[in-house]
């Protein structure tokens, strides 16, 4: 194929032709009104045909004196060789024509983009090339300002983003002012406050100000774009207008997931805006995105704020718990010391009254003094119990292994010493470790196994068991028995203390044994709970957090 050389073109209107058809002419009508420049080149007379539109694109006046060469010469030299080497490559048909070049203006340099079809002949020979130029100026100026401001923004979050934004706005626009705000109160905003001011392309100090009689309470209040280029003179009344000799204000709503404004994205100047839909594609473009960051940022002082006031519940509870704990403390001290010597005394002086002057009592005095004196010692005990049970709750936690079956069977053996039982069948389970406080799992187990040795005494086959099993995921141990039992109405008042029920057979039961169990697992953030019929013995099966949960559960408890 023949190389032509485009400086011989011959360069001529669409209109010049002896006869273009009346459809010719509407179609060029039609590019003509679309500002898209058609071109018609003749490869074998190198005869190119331009319509009236094609000389709008190249800032040309229409049918001026045009040849290839002042042609070529209105182009950048820079894209001169590519857009040859488009031209041929399109010729061959290696590939479609469809490139961007610059073109000179008065202004500096246009950018347009060319694209055209190919009409061969029956041996493919390229006949002519008929396509359209047109100027892409504004839209490859805007994509250059978009990759600008991302970049300036890209890798920022948060208020780092808004300033960054701000600034970018000043710099890409030409603007003397940008900024980015919120307006407060939330439901009724009355003001607005700068999250990001930037003067001249840097932070400026941030200005909070009064919507009303502002250009920003009308864009508020539309929810829509405003573009004034007499901002003074419309909004006389609007100080920071006067005090920043702001003429020309653009500005653009910030809409929450909700649909209402949650602040305004302005840019401002002294000078008239030269492209204000430049500037408001530009703006809208990021508006989403600032949107977004806006309601981040009300989310986290949301956040910020809730967490405060539950430090502050936290700490105040806390004090209330030190307080509370102060008070049991002392309370434990009173019943164990101010409580038990008048009831020592009570006791003693019975006793004396029973040992050296139970003769001279008739039959109901001897009875009112044994009844003083049994009275006394369920007292007693009743103290030593409660005691017991605020213990549980004041002393700390000194988390360890323990060997549950080495515990149990110590406490067996004192139970048989102090109540013998020779024919009591107890099965302890072999390897019973735990992660817990010893001093707390000996109360826990002497309280289960002591209920069920007091349970089980009339049994002629009397036996008790401590194991293990996995249910539900977790690990269980249950202390089982074979004793009187309970019903289901004594089952929901087992663990409360000083609570007293009647067993099957006669037994009474009561104090704060199982109270105290309770409360030693509830310590360790386990649980407990029973299982009996009347007649068919009892089951007590407590389990135990894993040994790293149990000690977050434990620090969280300290803090």
């Amino acid at each position: 194929m023949v190389i032509p050389d485009f400086s011989r073109l011959d360069i001529r209107s669409a209109e010049e032709l002896d006869d273009p058809g009346s459809i010719a002419i509407a179609l060029l009508d039609a590019a003509k009104s679309a500002k898209l420049g058609v071109f018609v080149w003749e490869v074998a007379a190198n005869r190119l045909l331009w319509n009236d539109a094609m000389y709008e694109v190249y800032g040309l006046s229409h049918r001026v004196a045009l040849d290839g060469t002042s042609w070529l010469a209105l182009l950048h030299p820079d894209d001169l060789l590519r857009v040859r080497d488009d031209v041929i490559a399109a010729l061959r048909g290696e590939r479609p024509y469809d490139t961007v070049f610059r073109v000179k203006s008065a202004a500096g340099w246009n950018y347009v983009r060319g694209t055209a079809w190919i009409e061969r002949d029956a041996a493919g020979v390229p006949l002519r090339m008929a396509g359209i130029n047109q100027d892409i100026s504004h839209s490859q100026r805007f994509d250059a300002l978009v990759e600008q401001v991302q970049a300036d923004t890209d890798s920022q979050v948060g208020r780092a983003f808004l300033g960054a934004l701000a600034d970018a706005l000043c710099r890409a626009l030409g603007m003397g002012y940008a900024l980015i705000s919120e307006v407060y109160p939330v439901h009724q905003p009355t003001h607005m406050r700068t999250l990001a001011f930037s003067q001249d392309g840097r932070a400026a100090p941030p200005r909070d100000f009064a919507l009303l009689n502002t250009p920003c309470q009308q864009v508020y209040s539309t929810a829509g774009w405003l573009q004034l280029n007499d901002a003074q003179a419309r909004f006389p009344h609007a100080p920071v207008l006067r005090e920043l000799n702001v003429n020309s204000y653009l500005a653009m709503p910030l809409m929450g997931a909700d649909g209402n404004p949650l602040g305004l994205m302005v840019v401002m100047d002294s000078l008239p805006v030269t492209d204000a839909e430049l500037a408001r594609k530009l703006m809208a473009l990021f508006a989403g995105r600032t949107a977004a960051e806006l309601e981040r940022l009300r989310r986290e002082a949301e956040v910020r704020r809730l967490n405060a006031e539950l430090e502050a519940r936290v700490t105040a509870r806390t004090e209330h718990v030190k307080r509370t704990m102060r008070e049991l403390e002392a309370f434990t001290y009173a019943v164990s010391h101010d409580l038990n010597a008048p009831l020592r005394a009570v006791h003693g002086f019975g006793s004396i009254l029973r040992e050296d002057y139970a003769d001279r009592l008739d039959t109901p005095g001897r009875d009112y003094l044994e009844r003083t004196l049994n009275a006394a010692e369920r007292m007693g005990r009743l103290l030593d119990d409660l005691v017991s049970l605020s213990k549980i709750s004041l002393r700390p936690l000194n988390v360890g292994k323990v060997h549950l079956t080495q515990l149990a069977l110590e406490i067996v053996a004192d139970l048989q010493n102090q109540q013998p039982r020779p024919g009591m069948s107890v099965v302890i389970a072999p390897h019973l470790v735990v992660h817990a406080d010893p001093g707390l799992m000996r109360i826990l187990l002497d309280c289960l196994l002591r209920n069920a040795w007091r349970f089980t005494e009339h049994m002629p086959d009397a036996r008790v068991e401590l194991f293990e099993r996995h249910q539900g995921g977790r690990r269980e141990f249950v202390v089982l028995d074979n004793g009187v039992g309970f019903d289901a109405p004594t089952a929901e008042k087992l663990f409360a203390p000083f609570q007293t029920f009647q067993g099957e057979g006669g037994f009474a039961g009561g104090g704060t044994g199982l109270a105290i169990a309770q409360r030693v697992i509830h310590r360790h953030h386990g649980g407990i709970q029973s299982e009996s019929r009347p007649g068919q013995g009892a089951a007590f099966t407590f389990w135990l957090p894993p040994a790293g949960e149990l000690m977050a559960l434990l620090e969280t408890d300290e803090t």
